[in-house]
């Protein structure tokens, strides 16, 4: 127990404070009153052990129901957190290797290879019996490789469509592409050899629609060979001869696009442009270990981007490619502002419990349960209809409404209007304005609201007690005034 309390000081030093400040108040303030009754009653408890020991067991009980019934709360909102976070906030990865074996995996397309080789004859020795007597050879055939670096130009185009993939509640950045790669190849040698073309295919892609390989203008599906993750075929170059391949497809992936030279060589006459028709210059994001675009530009609407790498005489072996923003889930606003709600509510008993004693008012407990009870309904009202009906915004308008009409109905009867409009005032902020803090996303603005919401609530305490203190004092005045004038 000691060691959970140690560790909620540490994760929440702040709503703990208040909590144990309230409490400690709520404590002493019991102790007093009920000590000024026992006094204005003309008993003397100061002779009396028992008298003194009922009020403090009736303080620390008051103490302890204060802090239990926040704890419940807590306690309530914490699980419609952790219930709604299963459903609606959790990317798993179960989900997304389902979602890849269904509609693709990222799209990595490795470059075009080029293997030249060619056949010579060479004189092998044949094994002699006798090692006196002279050697006898026979001729044979080898294939030997012929070095070169055959790519000497390559224009690759790469328009994507952008479509979301769902899974379960989980929504994933999926996209349709069309490919279009086109290749100069050269024979850079004195000599007839037999070229081998190999073009790797995404390992584990699900599908490639309109698949097509020409040579120099001529389709040569019949000559390709297909293997797991290639596609390879051979044909015979002649000495300087030079040649385009052509290799256009369709695919669809997630997360990312990835092309990449796979071997160092001197890259020549290099043009690769992806264009993407929804993701904003402003979201561009790339995988790691790819050098950026030499140039970046919107689409003619507006809404997506067009990336150029140009390179020339370059060497390298780092990608090119996008990763993809990922997608909004649905309810994400909801969870952001249910991941609050634990806090709001020590907040909003914690500052209507203060409210209340320092205007001078004994604090009671069951219309600060009931209203607690109402608070912490409309974040199970926003968890259970924002799917289904009104969606974020109408789920927390009709929550938020809900809590302040069950409010007006409890404090009506209040008889300073003063005070019904300052409990009015917290539970509007508590119930729309702070809620709202959820959608803040960056850290930065998260940190910035949370400080000024605790100096502000440092500042009402302060405000409060010193329009208090000073409503106090005028109406003394005014009764010594008027005890004088009679």
């Amino acid at each position: 127990m000691i060691d959970r309390l140690i560790h909620w000081f540490k994760v929440e030093p702040a709503i703990s404070m208040l909590m144990i400040t309230t409490a400690i108040v709520l404590f002493a303030s019991a102790f007093l009153a009920r000590r000024r009754q026992e006094d204005a009653g003309g008993a003397h408890p100061a002779e009396d052990f028992w008298p003194w020991l009922r009020r403090i067991i009736e303080a620390a009980v008051g103490a302890a129901l204060f802090i239990g019934l926040l704890w419940a709360f807590r306690a309530i909102l914490n699980d419609n957190v952790s219930t709604f976070h299963a459903t609606h906030g959790s990317l798993s990865n179960a989900n997304r290797d389902s979602a890849w074996s269904i509609w693709g995996r990222p799209h990595t397309q490795i470059e075009l290879t080029v293997r030249h080789s060619h056949e010579v004859e060479v004189q092998q020795e044949l094994p002699r019996e006798d090692p006196t007597q002279p050697p006898l050879y026979r001729t044979v055939t080898e294939r030997r490789d012929v070095p070169q670096n055959s790519i000497v130009g390559f224009a690759g185009d790469v328009n994507m469509r952008l479509s979301e993939r769902k899974k379960g509640y989980a929504l994933y950045s999926g996209y349709v592409i069309d490919v279009a790669l086109n290749y100069d190849i050269v024979n850079d040698s004195s000599i007839e050899t037999d070229a081998t073309f190999s073009f790797p295919l995404t390992p584990g892609q699900t599908l490639f629609e309109d698949f097509v390989i020409e040579m120099d203008g001529r389709d040569i599906s019949s000559d390709l060979r297909f293997e797991q993750d290639r596609v390879w075929w051979t044909s015979k170059m002649a000495p300087r001869q030079e040649s385009r391949i052509a290799i256009t497809y369709a695919s669809r992936g997630m997360d990312y696009f990835y092309y990449q030279v796979p071997f160092k060589r001197e890259i020549k006459d290099f043009t690769l442009t992806l264009a993407i028709d929804r993701l904003p210059v402003s979201l561009l994001n790339y995988p790691e270990g790819v050098i950026t675009p030499t140039k970046i530009e919107p689409t003619a609407d507006g809404r997506g981007s067009i990336l150029t790498w140009d390179l020339d005489r370059a060497i390298t072996t780092a990608g090119m490619g996008v990763a993809l923003v990922q997608p909004e889930q649905p309810g994400a606003q909801v969870l952001r502002v249910l991941r609050l709600s634990p806090y709001a509510v020590t907040l909003l008993g914690a500052m209507l419990a203060l409210t209340m004693l320092i205007w001078g008012l004994r604090v009671r407990f069951l219309d600060l349960a009931l209203l607690l009870a109402v608070y912490t309904m409309q974040f199970l009202l926003m968890a259970a209809i924002s799917d289904y009906v009104f969606g974020f915004w109408g789920s927390l308008i009709a929550g938020a409404i809900l809590t302040l009409f069950l409010s007006y109905l409890l404090f009506r009867r209040l008889s300073s209007r003063s005070l019904r409009f300052i409990l009015y005032g917290l539970l509007v902020f508590f119930a729309v304005v702070y809620p709202l803090s959820g959608l803040l996303t960056g850290l930065s603005q998260q940190n910035a609201f949370d400080t000024l919401l605790q100096a502000g609530l440092i500042m009402y305490i302060t405000a409060l007690s010193l329009y208090v203190s000073d409503r106090r004092r005028a109406e003394n005045d005014l009764v010594e005034d008027a005890s004088t004038a009679k």
